[in-house]
């Protein structure tokens, strides 16, 4: 598992060298009804290229938007 911050860009690159684009699936957790994707939003940006569309595992239901899958928390066994 890696995890992205804008001070550790170095380990999303080194990962790009030895997985596809399909391995790499960026994945935000949100506890609470009000938030922001900023380093999801980051990452993305990028990184579009090598990874997968990303997820956002919330408190609400299911959801597609702006090319992000926004899962119920109750579903992260299933990823």
């Amino acid at each position: 598992m890696y995890i992205f911050s804008v001070k550790n860009l170095k380990k999303v690159k080194n990962t790009q060298k030895v997985t596809s684009r399909h391995n790499i699936i960026p994945i935000e957790v949100k506890s609470g009804k009000n938030y922001t994707l900023s380093s999801l939003n980051k990452c993305v940006a990028a990184y579009s290229e090598n990874i997968a569309p990303p997820m956002v595992l919330h408190a609400a239901d299911y959801k597609q938007e702006a090319g992000i899958t926004y899962l119920p928390l109750y579903m992260t066994p299933l990823l």
